[in-house]
């Protein structure tokens, strides 16, 4: 399972008002709709027009809120209309490369990643976005280049998830040392992280590593729902430890949870 970075900015903006409205609720509603914190007016009492740079950052900020309600052709007016005033804008290119991929428009959405990047090398969201795209289209070696690269950042909020992403890439390529460290990172800086210990309790189990392997999956039990995952694993380590009634316990878990799932398909084998 792979963590997604595309967070959409939150927050709710209505419709300007209609022309002809008294001047203070145009102020009102700016201050609610644009998130500035106050109403700059000119000595006539005028609202003064907003700086380029403000607009720009309204435009995305006012994009990024359609598309979190699905409304994409508001979300593409304000991502182009921010283009307008800078063609340059990491922002407003991110904003489109998430709009395209939820059009499944690939193609495109791949190229205002790379503007994004391109334009900002330090924008780390639009990288970690980057890399969840390129993860999806099953490019893991490229989708690792990119969480690598945004785990490197030491300021970004949300590195630990970052780290675990670039672990769970490089299991896909084949790279087990490099995907238990980026594992590890994850939970030092996040010790309360569910997902690195799921998949390092996999990892020492295909090491045979056992006695890890039941750690590390009792500490994901304890703070996360179960997963077909975790329960198919919990069966086989009760195995290991011939514990009949917890390998039993999370078998049924497990059918009755997930009764579709892989896991349960290969329990039910192993059971017959």
């Amino acid at each position: 399972m792979l963590i997604k970075y595309q967070s959409i900015s939150s927050g709710w903006w209505n419709n300007l008002p209609a022309r002809g409205r008294k001047r203070s609720i145009i102020c009102l509603v700016a201050v609610l709709l644009l998130g500035v914190s106050a109403c700059t007016t000119t000595v006539t009492g005028a609202p003064a027009p907003p700086s380029p740079d403000q607009a720009l950052q309204d435009h995305i900020k006012l994009g990024l809120s359609y598309l979190q309600k699905d409304k994409r052709q508001p979300a593409r007016d304000h991502f182009q209309r921010a283009l307008e005033i800078d063609k340059r804008s990491a922002g407003a290119h991110h904003g489109m490369a998430l709009l395209f991929q939820v059009e499944k428009e690939y193609d495109l959405a791949e190229k205002h990643y790379k503007n994004a990047i391109s334009y900002d090398k330090n924008f780390t969201l639009a990288r970690t976005n980057y890399g969840v795209f390129l993860f999806g289209q099953q490019r893991y070696k490229d989708a690792y280049k990119q969480f690598e690269i945004a785990a490197s950042d030491v300021n970004y909020a949300k590195r630990a998830q970052v780290c675990y992403s670039l672990g769970v890439s490089a299991k896909r390529i084949g790279k087990l040392p490099e995907a238990k460290a980026a594992w590890e990172k994850s939970l030092s800086l996040d010790p309360n992280f569910a997902m690195p210990y799921l998949d390092l309790a996999e990892y020492y189990f295909d090491e045979e590593n056992f006695a890890e392997a039941k750690k590390s999956l009792d500490s994901f039990e304890a703070m996360a729902k179960p997963l077909a995952r975790s329960l198919w694993l919990g069966v086989r380590l009760a195995n290991y430890f011939a514990d009949k009634d917890a390998a039993a316990s999370k078998g049924l878990a497990l059918t009755k949870l997930f009764p579709d799932s892989a896991e349960a398909r290969q329990y039910r084998e192993m059971a017959n």
